[in-house]
C-alpha cells in the first residue's frame, strides 16, 4: 500500500467526497433561501395586493360618508336660517330635526393590514412604503376615529340627545328620520338651542376636513403601491 501510494489516493478520494457533499448542502440552503425568498415575495405580492383592495373600498365608503356629512351640514344650516330670520314653523324641518344626531362615521377595513400585521411588517422591503403604511393605519385613519368620531359621540351624547329628549319629539309613526319641536316658536329664541346647533355643524365640518386629509393620504399609498408593482414585473 506504501509503495502504490493508496493512503494519499485514498484521502484525496475522500476530501472529494466531502467536498462534493459541503457543496451538496451549500446548494441546497441556496436553493433553500432562494425558495423562501420567492414565498416571501409572493407574500408580500399578495398582501400589497389586498391592502390596495381595501384602501380602495375605503375609499368609497369615506367619499359616501362626507356627502352624506356634507349634506347634513346643508340641511342644519337651513335650520339656523329659519331661526335667523323668525320664520314660522314648516313640515320640510321635521326631516332635519330628525337627522339632528345622525351622521356617518368612518369603518376601517384593516383585514389585509392585519395579516400583514400578524406575518411580520418587514415583509414589505421598500421602507418607505412600509412606513406610509404604517402612519396611514396607525396614524391617520386612527385620528379619524379618534378625533372625528369620538368627537361626534361625545357631543350626541353629552349634549345633543339630552336637549332632543326635553324638546323634541320623535315622529316616528311617520319616519324614523322625522322630529318636531314641541315648541318651536321658543326654541328660535333658545340661546341654548342655537349653541347646540353652531357646535354640530362645527364638528361636521371639522369631520370633514380630516376626511379628505385621510383619503389624500389613502391615494398616496395606493399610488406607492401601484409603483411599487410596477417594479416587481
Amino acid at each position: 500500500m506504501a509503495d502504490d501510494n493508496k493512503p494519499l489516493k485514498y484521502m484525496r478520494y475522500a476530501i472529494g467526497e466531502i467536498v462534493l457533499v459541503v457543496l451538496g448542502i451549500l446548494i441546497a440552503l441556496q436553493i433553500n433561501n432562494w425558495n423562501e425568498n420567492r414565498k416571501r415575495q409572493n407574500e408580500e405580492i399578495f398582501l400589497l395586493q389586498d391592502i390596495k383592495k381595501n384602501l380602495e373600498t375605503m375609499l368609497i365608503d369615506f367619499t359616501a360618508d362626507t356627502i352624506y356629512n356634507a349634506n347634513t351640514i346643508v340641511q342644519y344650516s337651513k335650520l339656523e336660517n329659519y331661526i335667523a330670520n323668525d320664520l314660522p314653523y314648516s313640515d320640510k324641518l321635521d326631516s332635519i330635526f330628525g337627522i339632528l344626531t345622525f351622521w356617518s362615521s368612518p369603518y376601517i377595513t384593516a383585514t389585509a393590514y392585519n395579516s400583514l400585521q400578524n406575518k411580520g411588517l418587514d415583509l414589505i422591503k421598500n421602507e418607505g412604503l412600509k412606513n406610509d403604511l404604517i402612519k396611514l393605519y396607525e396614524v391617520d385613519l386612527q385620528r379619524l376615529i379618534e378625533d372625528y368620531t369620538a368627537g361626534e359621540m361625545q357631543l350626541g351624547s353629552m349634549v345633543v340627545e339630552p336637549y332632543m329628549v326635553k324638546k323634541v319629539k320623535r315622529l316616528h309613526n311617520q319616519s324614523l328620520r322625522t322630529a318636531r319641536p314641541s315648541d318651536f316658536e321658543s326654541l328660535k329664541k333658545d340661546v341654548e338651542f342655537s349653541n347646540i346647533l353652531s357646535h354640530i355643524i362645527r364638528q361636521r365640518k371639522r369631520g370633514i376636513e380630516i376626511y379628505n386629509q385621510v383619503m389624500i393620504e389613502i391615494k398616496i399609498v395606493i399610488n406607492e403601491i401601484d409603483t411599487e408593482m410596477d417594479l416587481r414585473k
